[in-house]
This record gives structure tokens, C-alpha cells and sequence, in this order.
């Protein structure tokens, strides 16, 4: 339950996303689409087109997502490393031949196209997480009200859905190299991987806009943080930012309540922490783990962002869950 000392100041407000042109956003949308279609064209002056689109869509991107464009690259080495890996698969699924090589091999070969396909993927979904979540603790620190927490689920889901279309996409490149009458359907899932690729890059572009380097290193630096609770010179816990700040982590979230606070100490490393107790509603009260806004104890899910609870604290120190039954009041 700790975070860096409270702040004698508030913290500076994060630059607000500048809005994202749409006429740019369809140029973007009708370069891939250009591309596609000449990557689809028979042999010849298509492979030229297509090189040729490829660049001037890497243009276009940075033209019209300035501060997250460099995600577009995130996205094709996603569908690169699916789509060979795939076709990889179908390739040697359907083979008969000695001369292959054992299939052991070609399945290490999926597997690790696959895994570092993912793996980029995850990436992508742990950076733009990081940096919404990092954004929501600048706002309560500084008392917004209701602090900024942009939405990343359908976000989520389109990343994912980028993903299995890539090896959907070259299962039909298979099927089609081998004449079955699939180019349609090919076409059909290349086109919505555009739709999702730019809506991926889209997002981020307008929920948050360009970061400075600062905010960047603190992500870095800080972690998982949680700003319900700052961390006091001697390890003890005090509520974060300025009194007229900290004073709606002071009230009860079911009755509005003034809290009592007491120290407790983690089982585990002895670290001390606040706990909030309301004697009005006989609850007590913790900071959310996951975008650190006060809600009871025992619940299991974070009635502000929707976050999985444990009932159980989290101690920031050793980062260990345990029962607040389990965490000794502190000496006084």
C-alpha cells in the first residue's frame, strides 16, 4: 500500500490529447486498403505497388497519429510473425513427404513465431494499460473530480481479435496459394485487420495523446503505484497530496463519514500502513490496487474501475496479499 511521499504541491496535469484529424485517419484507412489490394494483384508491377504503398502508409501513419504511430510497427511485427507461423502450420500439416524434416520441428518453429507474436501483443496491451492508469493517479492526486480513467476493454478485444485474424488471414492465403476459391475471404479479414489495426493506433492517439519524457520515465520508475496512501519518511502510511486533496480519501465511500486511520503492520515484512475505519458504518476502508480510489474492504470488485479485489491487503513492499485480520495494529 505504498507510494512515493506525498506531494507538497499538486503534481503537473498531463498534457490533454490534442484532437485526432479524421480526414487523416480515412487517408490512413484508404493507403492500407490501396496496399492490400496490390499485394492481391497477380505478379509483376503489383509487387512494386505494393512495396511503394507500404512506405507511404508508414507516411501516412505518422502523419496522422503523431504520438503513437510507432505502435503501427508493433501491429506488423504482430501480423508478421502470426501470419508465417500459420502458414507455417498449414503448410506442413498437409505435407506427406520425408524430405520435410521431422514434424517436431515445424511445430517448435510455430510455437515460438506464435509465442513472440503474443508476446509482442501483450506488450503493446501492458504499455497503453501503464499509461491510462499512470494518467487516472495524476487525476486523483489532484483531486479531479471524477478523476480522468479512460476505457481500454473494447481496446483489449480489438488487440486480440488483430491477432487471431492474423492466423485466420494466412490460413485463407494458404488455402487460396492452392487455387480454393477463398480469395474473397482473405480479402474480407485483411480488410478488417485495417479496420482493427487503425482503431488499435486510433485510441491511445485520442485518450491520451502525447506524453512527455518525464511521465514516461515515472511509469518506469513507479510501477504498479497506488496514490490512496503515500509513503511517510519512517515507512508509515499517510493519505496522499494536499489537505483539501486528501480530504475525500478521509470520507467513508458507503456513508460519507469522516474515517479514523490506524496503522497496522504487514505480517510478512513489518512495513507499517494506514487502514481507514469508519465508525458510523463499521466498515473499513483501503485504497483500490488498481487505480488506488477508496472503496470497503471485502469487496471483490472496485465499484470505480472495475478492478478484481482479494480480501486481503496488499502490502507495496513485499507485495504480499494477506487478511487485514492478519495485520497487527502498530504500537502506539
Amino acid at each position: 500500500m505504498d507510494l512515493p511521499p506525498a506531494a507538497t504541491s499538486p503534481p503537473p496535469a498531463a498534457p490533454f490529447p490534442k484532437p485526432v484529424d479524421t480526414t487523416r485517419v480515412a487517408a490512413v484507412i484508404g493507403g492500407l486498403a490501396v496496399t492490400m489490394v496490390a499485394g492481391l494483384l497477380p505478379y509483376g508491377s503489383a509487387t512494386g505497388f505494393f512495396i511503394l504503398g507500404t512506405a507511404a502508409c508508414v507516411l501516412l501513419l505518422r502523419w496522422a497519429f503523431p504520438a503513437m504511430w510507432l505502435y503501427s510497427l508493433w501491429l506488423a511485427a504482430i501480423y508478421a510473425l502470426a501470419f508465417i507461423g500459420a502458414t507455417v502450420f498449414a503448410l506442413s500439416a498437409s505435407v506427406r513427404s520425408p524430405l520435410v524434416g521431422p514434424v517436431p520441428v515445424f511445430a517448435a518453429l510455430v510455437g515460438l513465431l506464435e509465442f513472440v507474436s503474443l508476446y509482442i501483443g501483450l506488450s503493446l496491451f501492458a504499455e497503453v494499460k501503464s499509461i491510462r492508469d499512470f494518467r487516472t493517479r495524476l487525476s486523483i492526486t489532484r483531486g479531479d473530480n471524477p478523476p480522468e480513467y479512460a476505457r481500454v476493454g473494447l481496446w483489449t478485444l480489438a488487440l486480440m481479435g488483430f491477432f487471431l485474424l492474423s492466423n485466420l488471414s494466412a490460413l485463407f492465403f494458404v488455402a487460396w496459394v492452392r487455387d480454393a476459391p477463398v480469395l474473397w475471404a482473405h480479402a474480407a479479414v485483411e480488410g478488417l485487420m485495417i479496420a482493427l489495426g487503425v482503431y488499435i493506433i486510433y485510441m491511445p492517439e485520442a485518450a491520451f495523446g502525447e506524453l512527455p519524457r518525464e511521465f514516461r520515465r515515472a511509469v518506469k520508475a513507479e510501477g504498479p503505484a497506488f496514490p490512496f496512501v503515500g509513503v511517510a519518511a519512517a515507512g508509515s502510511l499517510a493519505p496522499m497530496g494536499t489537505s483539501a486533496e486528501s480530504q475525500g480519501h478521509r470520507r467513508c465511500p458507503v456513508c460519507a463519514g469522516a474515517l479514523d486511520f490506524e496503522e497496522r503492520l504487514c505480517p510478512s515484512c513489518a512495513v507499517a500502513a494506514r487502514v481507514g475505519w469508519c465508525p458510523k458504518s463499521e466498515v473499513h476502508v483501503i485504497g483500490c490496487e488498481h487505480c488506488g480510489r477508496p472503496v470497503v474492504y471485502g469487496k471483490v470488485v472496485c465499484p470505480h474501475c472495475r478492478g478484481e479485489l482479494k480480501e486481503a491487503l496488499l502490502c507495496r513492499s513485499c507485495k504480499v496479499h494477506a487478511p487485514l485480520a492478519d495485520w497487527k495494529r502498530a504500537a502506539a
